[in-house]
């Protein structure tokens, strides 16, 4: 997949304190010229914490023999992972300003580490898997890009597959180049002709000195504080400005048990303003989520709003069917529907949410801008103090003001949120899974859904359900290891059947509009989000028994409830 740019590309490493830096030409602590480190757009970079180096090492050991792990990434250095386009997860490792290799989870094969020369360089010596030696005479070729030919290779890893990532040495063990098998190991070795490895890195990079170890992630807070200073600077201005502008309306800050809305509190709060905190229990949230956030409220003694979505996804999973990246109608029901009750009840003249919500997160966040209107959340004006953050300086910022984050990140999750969120990669899904009661209840949604529309195992195997249209990556990479999808069963043709008592509510909602789609849709097939009852100026909706009911007496058919409306816009999957 090709790279997305979504901000500045800003990743620096000073070489003397061996720090990762944000933006800053000039490390903070010593005051040296930093150098850049050449990373994937779109540039959110992340510390890696013990949990996911622990994951890395076992995936490099598995791939390359025992002690390879710990020889790449020994302990004491700091490590940076940047999240880069991918079929699933794709991690660039970034290790004393050099990037190691990418670790990998590849749909039904699971993690893989493919190593770049630094990477390679630093297991030359003891690895025991997954290498080939080469002649001389085939170096100065390879490293111009040539694939590394079988008449060149000397010996092989005789268990080398075709497709496996294989590390090129020299007799001397020097690293030459990493690339993919296009024979066995067992074949490099035999035959004398054709291409044996298609050459992925092979540039003949400048060996870098090995960087002093035993820093901790105070000491990166240490390097970057001039940035600090002037990202929180520039944040807190941003909250004064927004407040003076929204003068009139309450502030609030929409917590979630993340680290991005953990810092906009924090700015919030370093602003010299004490918001009320919102939150939303989807009911697909983790049980640390949930104490996170309460001991967040406590901790800085903030008024805290829950709104409980209580079964929401649960009732509604059965009328849209699961939820996809292109299908997200698990956030209008599970949480913009419930918010947009809890400001109806606690904010009815509206309230000014402060939301961590960042640009490298995706290209709708990107242009979505730093204040903004939602129309699915009535009554609520929308700002982030963090818009041009990467993960990085969010997290340098947490650890600088000592903010307790959720421990969910210590065990190898990237993002915290719903633990289903059809946007989680299956690498990230394999973890969450662990930690979710509901996952059980889940896999036979799925599994039912599967079978109702005739799908294949792959659909559920390769999480296929988190599209609705799958992307032209996931079709290539479908394509390229020979799995065919077949689409779902064709309708039957059948015409729904409508009840007098279906009828009737049909007719009591004609008075909205005309159009017969939507009016039907509303009417039989509403899931009580109640974001139609928040728009409604005349108050002439409520919920009943988790269904919207109209008084045709104060409806002046202005139509403001059908768009947008989740059963309207979205309708069955």
């Amino acid at each position: 997949m090709g790279a997305v740019r979504l901000g500045r590309i800003s990743l620096r490493w000073c070489m003397k304190c061996n720090l990762p830096l944000v933006e800053l030409e000039r490390c903070s602590s010593c005051r040296e010229e930093s150098k850049p480190v050449d990373i994937t757009p779109p540039g959110d970079y992340r510390p890696a914490f013990d949990h996911d180096l622990e994951q890395i090492r076992k995936t490099i050991d598995k791939k390359y023999g025992p002690g390879t792990g710990l020889a790449m990434i020994p302990q004491g250095n700091l490590v940076v992972l940047n999240k880069s386009p991918g079929v699933d997860i794709l991690d660039e490792v970034v290790m004393q300003g050099r990037v190691l290799g990418s670790h990998v989870y590849e749909p039904g094969v699971g993690w893989r580490f493919i190593c770049r020369i630094e990477g390679a360089r630093r297991i030359a010596h003891v690895i025991s898997r997954g290498w080939a030696i080469v002649d001389e005479g085939a170096i100065p070729y390879i490293r111009k890009g040539a694939s590394t030919m079988a008449v060149g290779v000397l010996d092989a890893d005789p268990d080398i597959q075709i497709e496996d990532e294989v590390v090129v040495l020299s007799k001397d063990r020097e690293a030459v180049s990493t690339g993919r098998a296009r024979m066995t190991g067992q074949q490099m070795i035999e035959v004398e002709r054709d291409a044996a490895i298609k050459s992925r890195w092979y540039k003949d990079v400048p060996e870098s000195k090995e960087l002093e170890k035993g820093q901790g992630w105070q000491d990166a807070v240490n390097g970057n504080e001039r940035k600090l200073e002037k990202k929180r600077r520039n944040s807190k201005t941003h909250i004064r400005k927004t407040v003076n502008r929204y003068s009139e309306l309450p502030v609030a800050v929409s917590i979630s048990g993340g680290k991005d809305s953990l810092a906009t509190l924090l700015l919030v709060l370093e602003a010299g303003i004490r918001p009320k905190l919102i939150f939303t229990n989807t009911g697909l949230e983790f049980p640390e989520t949930l104490d996170n956030v309460k001991k967040t409220a406590e901790k800085y003694d903030l008024e805290l709003f829950i709104e409980e979505a209580g079964d929401a996804f649960w009732r509604a999973l059965e009328h849209f069917g699961p939820p996809a990246k292109d299908f997200r109608w698990c956030c209008k029901t599970c949480k913009l529907g419930p918010t947009t009750g809890l400001i109806r009840q606690h904010f009815p003249d509206g309230v000014l949410s402060f939301i961590g919500q960042r640009q490298y997160e995706s290209a709708q966040r990107y242009q979505k801008g730093n204040v903004w209107e939602n129309p699915w959340v009535p009554g609520q004006i929308g700002a982030s103090p963090i818009q041009n953050w990467p993960a990085l300086l969010v997290w340098l910022y947490i650890f600088q003001q000592k903010g307790e984050y959720n421990p969910l990140y210590e065990k190898g999750m990237e993002r915290i949120g719903c633990w289903l969120c059809p946007a989680s990669d299956l690498g990230e899904m394999e973890e969450v899974q662990k930690h979710s009661t509901q996952n059980e209840q889940w896999q036979k949604a799925l599994a039912d859904h599967a079978e109702q529309k005739g799908l294949p195992k792959e659909w559920l195997e390769y999480g296929l359900w988190r599209w609705k249209e799958l992307p032209k990556g996931m079709l290539d990479f479908l394509r390229q290891n020979k799995i065919d999808i077949t689409s779902e069963k064709p309708s039957t043709g059948k015409v729904e059947e409508i009840t007098a008592e279906q009828q009737e509510r049909i007719e009591r909602f004609s008075c909205i509009s005309n159009d017969e789609r939507s009016i039907k849709m509303k009417a039989l097939h509403c899931v009580g989000c109640g974001i139609c009852v928040s728009r409604c100026e005349f108050d002439a909706l409520e919920v009943v028994d988790f269904k919207v009911e109209i008084n045709p007496e104060k409806c002046t058919g202005c139509g403001k409830c059908l768009h947008p409306c989740v059963v309207v816009d979205f309708g069955p999957r």
